[in-house]
């Protein structure tokens, strides 16, 4: 996408929000929970924003947490939405508390990012070592 391209949006459900930057430059959409949803302590629920998308071929959405909700214990699992999908946007919600969680109508529950696809050739060849280790490897 270009500048001047537009990302396609479709609202299906009559109680979607279109999603919406908080500040303008932000790198991220806000989602919405069109309806009254309950998360039960320690388990993870899909909650359907009501609507959909069209990206360009070339670019992805990507689903992501809001650290608002994450200081709750209630966690987005990460997704990708590639350009070919047109169903509707589902956002996989878990609930780490001790107590139910109720998401209400128009609450913001994920983030949306849309980025670049790279396509990159992948070439089996040995891996040229560097200093850094593994795991953890900054020692902290």
């Amino acid at each position: 996408m270009n500048p001047d391209t537009r990302l396609r949006l479709e609202l299906r459900d009559p109680a979607a929000r279109r999603p919406t930057q908080a500040h303008h430059g932000d790198a991220c959409f806000d989602l919405y929970a069109p309806r009254k949803v309950e998360v039960p302590a320690g388990t993870t629920v899909a909650v359907d924003t009501g609507l959909a998308i069209e990206l360009e071929e070339g670019w992805e959405a990507q689903i992501r947490g809001r650290s608002g909700l994450a200081r709750q214990g209630i966690l987005v699992h990460p997704g990708t939405i590639d350009f070919q999908y047109r169903l509707n946007l589902w956002v996989l919600i878990h609930n780490l508390s001790e107590a139910t969680y109720a998401i209400q109508a128009g609450d913001r529950i994920a983030q949306m990012k849309i980025s670049r696809v790279w396509q990159v050739e992948i070439v089996e060849a040995p891996v040229r070592p560097t200093a850094r280790g593994g795991l953890g490897s900054s020692g902290r």
